[in-house]
């Protein structure tokens, strides 16, 4: 099979656009886009802009992320969430709308996703728990007393967003910054996360850790970086991980072992905990 080719895109260290806000994590880029969308339609923005609405890995990811929120000037009650507590909220990419319960990082809405999250929370059945011990930031997750969120109120919530304030907007265990599942109809501002990577012969960039993933004509599965990768997962389109390397400290990485057909997610841990997730179709 042929590589697919993975176009490089190029960042200013400045705001893209005038009302925008591009911000870094480390050596990745984000943008907060400041148009109220859906959430199916803040995906379909995100993509057709070479990107995905933002899935968070890792506790320095949320704090990043969360970090750019506060410094993009986005007013605390821009907007009214009102089956979110009454607060404001701002779009990621997590969703369960294909299986309720079944939480996808899913941000360019294909439909296929890593499953990190299944059931509800506190509020909810009360059944939730992370998938192979994924990073999870649900509203009452700080509080020490385990998830409130999500809880489906209403048989209506299938998407996630950043809560701005304390919700409900009376406090009952939930703080800023932690994830809400809400009706994905409502109409939020998004963040928007782009994998800078180029073609194999452009793996010398220096703008951030770069992974190229392609299935080889002998239907090898490898993996070339410009950084040392320290850790690989891959996770089968059910949330199974079917392949670990740890403390590898090398720049590519063959795996046989995918003797299956199918969608699988590759996420990859480089140096200061970046993390890179690529998804690819074996054949």
């Amino acid at each position: 099979m042929k590589k697919v080719l993975l176009i490089l895109l190029a960042f200013l260290s400045c705001n893209l656009y005038a009302t925008d806000y591009s911000f870094t994590i480390g050596t990745k880029h984000y943008k907060l886009v400041k148009t109220k969308k859906t959430w199916v339609d803040a995906a379909a923005w995100a993509k057709q802009d070479g990107g995905y609405l933002v899935e968070i890995g890792s506790l320095a990811e949320q704090n990043g992320v969360w970090a750019g929120i506060q410094a993009s000037g986005v007013s605390t009650t821009y907007t009214v969430v009102n089956d979110g507590g009454g607060i404001a909220y701002i779009w990621i990419g997590a969703t369960d709308k294909k299986v309720e319960g079944t939480w996808l990082w899913d941000g360019d809405n294909d439909g296929q996703g890593l499953n990190f999250y299944t059931g509800q929370g506190k509020w909810g059945a009360g059944n939730g728990a992370a998938v192979n011990g994924a990073y999870i930031n649900w509203g009452g997750t700080n509080t020490g007393t385990g998830s409130n969120e999500p809880d489906d109120s209403g048989s209506s919530q299938d998407a996630a967003g950043i809560g701005m304030e304390p919700w409900p907007a009376a406090g009952a265990g939930n703080i800023a910054g932690e994830w809400n599942d809400i009706d994905k109809s409502n109409t939020l501002y998004f963040i928007v996360e782009y994998d800078v990577v180029g073609f194999e012969d452009n793996l010398n960039s220096q703008i951030q850790p770069s992974l190229v993933v392609y299935q080889d004509v002998n239907g090898s599965i490898q993996l070339k970086s410009n950084s040392n990768m320290q850790d690989v997962e891959i996770y089968n389109i059910e949330g199974k991980r079917v392949f670990q390397s740890y403390n590898m400290n090398s720049q590519s990485l063959k795996v046989d072992v995918l003797s299956s057909t199918g969608v699988y997610f590759i996420r990859s841990r480089f140096e200061g905990d970046f993390i890179c997730t690529r998804k690819i179709l074996v054949r």
